[in-house]
């Protein structure tokens, strides 16, 4: 009986040794996974860093257009030049002022800040009145906070 139990005792302590062995493993491969994704965050980090710089650069100039790259600046980033010469090579009609539409829950609430009753807002502009009644409920519930 003794010898029974030795021998599930001996099993047992190497099952765990040989757990601990990978648990151990499994560890050190996750430091080193821990260690690239930190060694890729700085390098995105120092990537967003001189995006920045360039674009203050750019914005203390006065110059907002991405098409008025110098030489220079297409040299440093070689990416940039590729998107802008595909840029050149498309012909844009000039077009006439662009329009702009206000949101639906801009209108429902201009309209209702204007008097107009729900069922008025939402058979002017289509939409149920159960919505516009939330979109109404919805932001004065946010003014209120």
């Amino acid at each position: 009986m003794t010898s029974f139990l030795l021998i599930i005792s001996f099993l047992l302590h190497g099952i765990s040794f040989i757990t601990i062995y990978y648990l151990l493993k499994l560890s050190r491969s996750q430091q080193v996974n821990a260690n690239e994704l930190q060694t890729l965050l700085a390098s995105y980090l120092d990537e967003i860093k001189t995006e920045n710089q360039h674009l203050e650069r750019q914005l203390s100039q006065g110059v907002t257009n991405e098409a008025n790259y110098s030489k220079e600046q297409i040299a440093a980033n070689p990416d940039a030049a590729g998107e802008q010469s595909n840029e050149e090579n498309i012909d844009l009609p000039i077009s006439e002022m662009d329009q702009v539409e206000a949101s639906l829950q801009a209108r429902v609430l201009q309209m209702y800040s204007n008097g107009k009753s729900i069922t008025e807002i939402a058979r002017e502009l289509n939409c149920g009145k159960t919505e516009a009644e939330l979109i109404i409920k919805f932001q004065f519930h946010q003014s209120i906070r």
